[in-house]
This record gives structure tokens, sequence and C-alpha cells, in this order.
């Protein structure tokens, strides 16, 4: 059973969330039949709200200048997700996938982070597996105090997803998870005033899955180049 936790510390895992400071909590060990369970029911909600979809947020400042950001999701993106560690000699992250929505993931194919990174993450993970993220937030990743490769957030106070843009396709895909408010992690965090999605096959959105409260729709100027993604 997942119970809170015993410490935060920093890790030396470039591509693993590391809290800020080294603060003594209370943690019991997560069992890897605890992890099979949460990453296989989080797997379905993957499937089921993003996987081969994109997201499109349309974002406001202080100023209420707006702008607006797209990020996809693949199967393969959902391991680095979970903070599960894996031989890739053996399983690529796509088969890690695979086998989850199998119902086939075996104790003997994954390792949990012994610095309490997985369980971190793990707390976290069904919350955001939902077709909005439940971000409310998109900003640049500080980095400050934090051993990680990505680039920028989407989140919320309870946690949010890192993302990078992939080399090959110029597409921003999340590659990490963090369970940390994305307030205190990024810099000058806009606000996700509305989230579209639709499938990648799709060529513009019309599903709306967020839409902020108190905003005045019809005083704001939108970029042309959004407009050419949204269909009215």
């Amino acid at each position: 059973m997942l119970t809170e936790p015993l410490f935060k510390c920093n890790s030396s895992d470039g591509h693993l969330f590391s809290l800020i400071s080294c603060e003594v909590l209370v943690m019991a060990k997560l069992s890897k039949e605890e992890a099979i369970r949460i990453v296989i029911e989080c797997a379905r909600k993957y499937e089921r709200n993003l996987v081969d979809k994109s997201m499109l947020f349309i974002l406001m400042d202080k100023n209420r200048n707006i702008s607006w950001v797209e990020v996809s999701f693949y199967r393969q993106n959902f391991l680095h997700l979970t903070g599960l560690k894996i031989d890739k000699s053996n399983m690529s992250a796509e088969q890690f996938y695979q086998n989850c929505i199998d119902r086939r993931l075996s104790k003997d194919s994954f390792r949990i982070s012994e610095d309490g990174t997985t369980q971190l993450k793990l707390r976290v993970l069904p919350f955001l597996m939902e077709k909005d993220l439940h971000a409310n937030s998109f900003g640049q990743f500080a980095g400050t105090g934090i051993q990680l490769y990505t680039e920028k957030l989407a989140g919320g106070v309870k946690g949010c997803l890192g993302f990078i843009k992939d080399a090959s396709s110029g597409v921003w895909v999340p590659n990490t998870l963090l369970n940390e408010d994305i307030r205190k992690i990024s810099k000058n965090p806009l606000r996700i005033i509305a989230t579209y999605r639709k499938a990648q096959s799709e060529k513009q959105y019309k599903e709306i899955v967020h839409k902020a409260k108190k905003i005045e729709w019809d005083k704001l100027i939108y970029p042309e180049s959004l407009k050419l993604h949204i269909l009215c």
C-alpha cells in the first residue's frame, strides 16, 4: 500500500524527478505489486485520454496577451512518467506500455528507484492522466535544485508534466512527471485559459476539455496562427 513518503532528496538520474531539498518525511517502501497495479490503471487512462492525441493550450499572461502551444502524446512516452526503470536491451518503452495495457507486466521486467522518486511519481500519476492533465498553468522549467532535463511544464499545484521538443519531429512530447507545485519550479508560468484536444490524424481542434472561469472572451485578441488550428 502506497503511503506518505519517508524522505525527499535529490536524484543523480538526469531523467528522473528529484525534489529540491532533502527533507525527512515518512515513507513506506513501494512494493512491485502495488507499482504494477498503479501503472496498469494509469496506462489504461493514458490510452483512453492521451495516446496518439495532441493538445493545444491557449495561454494568457498578466497583461491579457494571448499565446498558444501544442503538445503530443505517444505510446513510448508513458514509461518516462512512471519513474520505473527497465533494461532497454530486453524491452523497449513501447513494449513496456503494451505490457501494461495487456496486463502482462511482470515484477522481473522493471526496477523501482531507490531514491524514492518512483513513489513520488506514482502518487500523482493517476491524477494527471486525464484528458486535460488537470493543467491550469504552463511555463518554462526553472531547474533550480532539480537534477532533471526537461524544458516546459504543464500542470497545477498537485503536480505537472515536463515536455521536451522531439529532435526528429519538432513536436513537444512528455518526458517526465513531477510531484511538485508548478508555481515553485517554473519561470513566469502562464495561465491556461482553454485546452483543446484532438486525434493526431485530425487537422483542426474542435473538442474543448478545459475552459477557465471569469474570462472576458470577447475582449481577447487571438493570434492569427491560433485561429488556423481551431475549427470554429
